[in-house]
């Protein structure tokens, strides 16, 4: 049997569509990566600045000179 016109076009437009919601579920998954790396990021920051050789000094409560 032959595909008319309108079977067609419909079918083109499924395939488009399909195509489209492909490509948004790539682009969606490549910046949530980014975010990530973004977030990791200030916690490798955080994590190295921890483990620096620095002074621990006791807290001290601010007391008004007068």
């Amino acid at each position: 049997m032959r595909e008319t016109n309108g079977e067609k076009a419909r079918a083109r437009e499924r395939n488009l569509r399909w195509m489209e919601a492909l490509w948004e579920g790539t682009s969606t998954t490549a910046s949530e990566e980014n975010q990530k790396e973004e977030v990791l990021a200030v916690f490798r920051a955080l994590v190295k600045e921890s483990r620096s050789e620095r002074e621990v000094r006791e807290y001290v409560p601010w007391q008004p000179l007068w």
